[in-house]
Formats: C-alpha cells, sequence, structure tokens
C-alpha cells in the first residue's frame, strides 16, 4: 500500500539555487524540449508532499519541486517554508522577494540541473497555500518565465496584488483551486485571489470544493485536466 504522496523514479538535485526532486520525463525530451510543471509546497511540508498533486499530470513533462529555503523545525521527515509573517499577518516583502528570486534562477537553470531539455515557454508553476503564494508572486514578478500558474488553497500578497491587477499576466492561464471549509485560509481568500487574476486580464479557470485546507482526488484530477492539455510534445 502507498503511503503518501507517489516521489518513485524522482531524484533530488542539489547544487542550484534550491534543491529539488525531479521527474524527468517518459520517452525521454522532445526536439523543441520538455514541457516543465513547477510545484511548490506549502508551510512545514517538503518537496516530496507537494507530488500529492500531480498524481494525475501527464508523465511525458518534467515535475520538477524544489524545497523552501527556510527550516520550520527538526522534523526529520523535513519541514520548510518560503515566507514568514509580519505582524499584520502579511508575509515579509524582503523575505518573499527573496524565495520568488529563487524559483526564478532554478527556472532558468532547469536544462542543466534535470539533463532535460526544457521548452523556455511552457513552464507551468503550481503550488499548495505558500506555495501558491510563490505562484502569485511568480506571475507578477517573472510573467515572462510562465506559461500558466495553478495556485491551490493559497492567498496573494499585496504588493503582487498590485502588479497583477495592473495587468503584468494578461492572457496567460491560471487554475485555482480552494475549500469551502478551508479553516486556515478560508475560501475568501480563494475568492479574491479568482477576482484579483480576472481584473489583471487572466483566463481563470476557478474551482471551490467540499474540503478544508487539503487536496482531494477531485480537485487533482481537475488540476491534471486543465494542464494536460495545455503541453505540447511535438
Amino acid at each position: 500500500m502507498q503511503l503518501g504522496p507517489d516521489t518513485s523514479g524522482t531524484e533530488l538535485i542539489t547544487g542550484g539555487a534550491l534543491s529539488a526532486l525531479v521527474r524527468r520525463p517518459e520517452g525521454g525530451s522532445p526536439a523543441k524540449g520538455s514541457p516543465a510543471l513547477i510545484m511548490i509546497h506549502g508551510f512545514g511540508a517538503n518537496e516530496g508532499d507537494i507530488y500529492e498533486l500531480v498524481s494525475y499530470v501527464d508523465k511525458r513533462l518534467v515535475v520538477v519541486a524544489p524545497r523552501g529555503p527556510m527550516k520550520v523545525d527538526e522534523n526529520p521527515r523535513g519541514s520548510w517554508r518560503w515566507s514568514v509573517p509580519q505582524e499584520d499577518g502579511s508575509p515579509d516583502p524582503v523575505i518573499l522577494a527573496d524565495s520568488t528570486s529563487k524559483i526564478a534562477t532554478l527556472i532558468e537553470q532547469l536544462t542543466d540541473l534535470t539533463g532535460v531539455r526544457v521548452d523556455p515557454t511552457q513552464v507551468y508553476l503550481g503550488g499548495f497555500s505558500q506555495g501558491g503564494l510563490i505562484s502569485m508572486e511568480m506571475a507578477a514578478t517573472y510573467p515572462e518565465l510562465l506559461a500558466g500558474i495553478l495556485p491551490q488553497s493559497s492567498f496573494v500578497s499585496p504588493g503582487a496584488e498590485q502588479k497583477l491587477r495592473g495587468g503584468v499576466f494578461r492572457g496567460k492561464p491560471a487554475f485555482v483551486a480552494h475549500g469551502t471549509r478551508d479553516q486556515m485560509l478560508g475560501i475568501e481568500k480563494g475568492r479574491h485571489l479568482k477576482e484579483v487574476l480576472e481584473a489583471g486580464g487572466v483566463d481563470v479557470t476557478f474551482k471551490e470544493y467540499n474540503f478544508g485546507h487539503v487536496t482531494s482526488p477531485e480537485s487533482r484530477r481537475d488540476f491534471a485536466n486543465w494542464l494536460n492539455p495545455r503541453l505540447r510534445f511535438e
């Protein structure tokens, strides 16, 4: 019986901007390069946990799950984060910018780090909770690096909201999912995120589910069914 996410066939890559757990594409890389999915874990989790979300994703793309740069505690299984809150609860903008910059550098290093030719026009970025926050920061700060985003059960920082409302990610797609019983980030956070993206001209698919601060087989299938048709393997 499988316990936890299926991370079979993955390899931990170190030496780049961030350590990352990589699943290389089945069948090798096309001449123009493989699509890539970057998956960002949430607070207190690790790079293996986020593979829960990719169980239905096409196995012909490369999946890269980086490890957060800051340790939360000494849990032997790994407990990491991407930002810390200020007194008002919003993420510290300096720390958030540093984590976002590390993801941007990782994306630019993908081909060298993984040994897989990556198509730079087909890099999608998703994440859960604090990982979704990072995907929104990336869309606001480095939109040229991304083909689309998939924030799950997440929220947006004030700085990213301003940029996204201004249209920096206009015309690109996003898949946003949130639980109506989310006890950590209430459903209003997901609805606000949807409204921000739509205001900035993003092509948003928004899904609400009857669960808390988690994902489910249904939401993971919807995640994959949104992403898979957009991938090109010529």
